[in-house]
């Protein structure tokens, strides 16, 4: 059977809405630029994957970020554009969060009776509940407060009996955490593992399709590398290199390891890392793979990321194009 197409007079159509133009390249100028929270990090009314695998000090981290915005300090050197206060979603592990929270105001210097606008929901949203997601923006609308930021802390704990490798379960998600970002004009950071192998973050790919930002929390030996695997808007920022430490009064927080370790001081596996190098290279050096393998039980993802240290820390130099030897004094 042919199917024809039904000719709809025009004036019969409905009318554009009033919002609706077209924009010549000269007046696209015109718009406003993106705008960030944290200066080339977090961008603002932006959703941001934060993810690492358990154990990374992800909660830690987001702790430490929600004080610096609230009080509009730097983050770890990276200046604070938009202060303000934020809302953290403790779907998995709220008595945890107050624990970290109370560790960044003591790090920070603040009162624990004093509040500075950090506010917690402690309850899980079903992320997949377009009803449960209006609820929570209308508590957050009625509170009379204005936000920057929403944290969700976890995916898996904020979509219960979703397949996270379900195109339609992440992108049911996806949805609601554009409404939060929409209807309160935040920054949603969702807080996610990585998957089995530590290479990316957990579920579908659909989650980093929609994301503006993603940021990798990597263990490396003794210290936290915040990795950026996307920005949207910008370039990748450079990776921040983190050690926690203990915080007079209790609990720990995550400080710049260049503020905490001298620069020259190595790790046990990146002194392990360049010994081996120095015992098996001659002048000529030795490819990275021959350098992994006489790293003995090193797993290779730590091996290359304690490599890369000593690259940048030029504890190692290049010879060639593919080989690598122990730099003349490196220690």
């Amino acid at each position: 059977m042919t199917v024809h197409a039904v000719d709809i007079p025009f004036a019969s159509h409905p009318p554009l809405p009033d919002t609706w133009r077209l924009l010549d390249d000269v007046q696209l100028q015109t718009l406003p630029d993106p705008e960030w929270i944290i200066d080339g990090v977090i961008p603002a009314r932006a959703i941001v994957g934060w993810y690492g695998p358990s154990g990374a000090c992800k909660t830690t981290g987001v702790a430490g970020l929600l004080v610096a915005v609230a009080t509009g300090e730097p983050w770890h050197g990276v200046t604070v554009a938009q202060p303000g206060n934020a809302v953290y979603v403790g779907a998995e592990d709220v008595s945890g969060f107050k624990l970290r929270l109370a560790a960044a105001k003591r790090a920070a210097g603040l009162s624990l009776s004093n509040p500075i606008g950090v506010f917690t929901f402690p309850e899980a949203i079903d992320l997949r509940d377009p009803v449960s997601v209006r609820k929570f923006v209308r508590l957050a609308r009625d509170s009379g407060d204005t936000f920057r930021i929403v944290v969700v802390d976890t995916f898996a704990a904020s979509t219960p009996g979703a397949n996270e490798n379900s195109s339609e379960d992440v992108t049911a998600a996806i949805v609601n955490l554009q409404l939060i970002r929409d209807e309160l004009a935040v920054t949603v950071i969702l807080v996610h593992h990585t998957n089995a192998s530590g290479t990316r973050e957990r579920g579908h790919s659909a989650l980093r399709g929609a994301a503006d930002t993603m940021i990798a929390v990597n263990p490396s030996d003794d210290l936290y590398q915040f990795e950026c695997s996307k920005q949207r808007n910008g370039p990748a920022f450079e990776t921040i290199n983190l050690k926690l430490t203990p915080v007079v009064g209790g609990g720990c927080v995550l400080r710049l390891a260049d503020d905490v370790l001298p620069s020259t001081t190595l790790t046990p596996a990146q002194a392990k890392a360049l010994d081996a190098l120095r015992e098996a290279a001659g002048a000529d050096g030795i490819t990275k793979a021959a350098w992994r393998t006489i790293c003995g039980d090193m797993s290779e993802r730590s091996f290359y990321k304690v490599a890369k240290v000593l690259e940048e820390r030029r504890q190692v130099q290049k010879v060639g194009t593919s080989h690598y030897r122990a730099a003349s004094g490196a220690r």
